[in-house]
């Protein structure tokens, strides 16, 4: 329980604290694209993520309660 209180706190001191890495936008982070195709590639990204998760959940639920 304690480890896991640890790294709750170091998890939220890192998002309170951002490094100078993480400080930066992305569209100035990235040369060449603009604020829309970094939101598709987002979006596009989220999506197919979302895709392969689902059809591994499906297919673990069906083996555990069929």
């Amino acid at each position: 329980m304690k480890k896991i209180c640890n790294l709750l706190i170091a998890c939220l001191f890192t998002i309170n604290f951002p490094l100078p890495v993480f400080a930066r936008c992305a569209v100035c982070y990235t040369n060449g694209l603009s604020g829309a195709s970094i939101a598709v590639i987002v979006i596009v990204t989220s999506f197919i993520f979302l895709f392969i998760a689902n059809k591994i959940l499906r297919k673990f639920l069906e083996k555990y309660y069929t």
